[in-house]
């Protein structure tokens, strides 16, 4: 995993310069950093890298991108392989934000350093911080964006601010009391639209109230009640009120599957819980995991209730997202329903 994030770094540390990317002197070198930055991406996807299951799709995602990146590269394609370089920082994002923060990680706070990150614009260095698991400047940077009186509400919305800043405290470092006091400062502004500001209220009720000192083994009953909670609060996917129990049922799923249950029932339904809780989290065009955690709970347990759950569910979400998955995720990681309905009733 070391190995990945520092090909990751160097490679992107090129892409912020177009001269130097472009220039023939180092073309070699950065030929050299993407074809290892793409063979470590792979063997992340071969080998794990201590990830449970529920990775799977994001160690994909990375490994396509890197691979796409040194194709884009040899083809000459400055312009497209710098944005891939650009953007797959958008998978270390969405994995980190689901990991607890173990111990300080010096490889990401060296990166940081070497691109002088505090001259990028606050969403950006954000993204940079939390894909290098520097969580508390992450938080940190969020927090003043939350409060920047320059900050409108279309870029909180915009650059996924609140999800992000939610996710980290959550997720990533267990803390659910931080938000709070950012969270009432910002309800007292004035300048935001009231649904933003209700949403902020109802986040901090949530909190307030939620609770993830679960024992070991009750995790994936507290999950289901926490998204069946939140789904009655957030009635569609667009509606926010929910993300905070949202957030807490991921972070419950993956200590649950981090536990390898044995019970194909309870992994499934693990799968089931947390497609449905990306779906109204994770919304970047970008990485998404919905179709993918719905298609491996079926599979696991193709004949049990859970699976017509997904089927019913998977059908849904498809249904909203009619222009994403052509769009974005390759012909080889799409789902396709009708095989998943024949396993059902097989």
């Amino acid at each position: 995993m070391r190995g990945l994030f520092v090909g990751i770094s160097k490679a992107y540390r090129y892409s912020l310069d177009a001269k130097a990317f472009a220039d023939p002197k180092n073309r070699d070198e950065i030929m050299t950093t993407l074809d290892a930055l793409a063979r470590n991406a792979e063997q992340l996807q071969s080998h794990g890298g201590g990830l449970d299951p529920s990775f799977d799709y994001m160690k994909r995602s990375l490994s396509r991108d890197a691979h796409d990146a040194l194709e884009s590269f040899k083809a000459f394609n400055d312009v497209g392989t710098r944005f891939i370089l650009s953007d797959i920082t958008e998978n270390c994002v969405t994995c980190h934000t689901k990991l607890p923060a173990t111990r300080p990680f010096e490889a990401g706070k060296q990166f940081l350093e070497d691109i002088d990150v505090k001259s990028f614009p606050a969403p950006a260095r954000a993204k940079l911080q939390v894909a290098s698991r520097q969580f508390s400047d992450a938080v940190k940077t969020y927090e003043e964006i939350i409060l920047s009186k320059k900050t409108t509400a279309e870029d909180l919305m915009v650059f996924d601010i609140f999800d992000n800043y939610l996710s980290v405290c959550i997720g990533a470092m267990n803390d659910l009391k931080r938000p709070v006091p950012t969270l009432d400062k910002f309800v007292g502004r004035t300048d935001m639209p009231e649904n933003v500001t209700t949403y902020a209220r109802a986040w901090i009720g949530s909190l307030e109230a939620l609770n993830l000192g679960v024992a070991t083994g009750g995790e994936l009953a507290a999950a289901r009640r926490l998204v069946t909670d939140a789904r009655k609060k957030s009635p569609t996917r667009n509606d926010r009120s929910g993300l905070v129990d949202f957030i807490g049922s991921i972070t419950l799923l993956h200590r649950h599957l981090r536990s390898n249950p044995k019970d194909d029932v309870s992994v499934a339904e693990s799968y089931y819980l947390l497609g449905v809780a990306e779906s109204y989290v994770y919304r970047t065009y970008w990485v998404s995991e919905t179709e993918y955690l719905l298609d491996h709970s079926i599979r696991v347990a193709p004949k049990s209730d859970v699976a017509k759950q997904a089927i019913a569910y998977l059908e849904e979400y498809r249904s909203s997202q009619t222009s994403v998955p052509a769009r974005v995720i390759p012909p080889d990681m799409q789902v396709n329903i009708e095989e998943l309905r024949k396993l059902t009733e097989q």
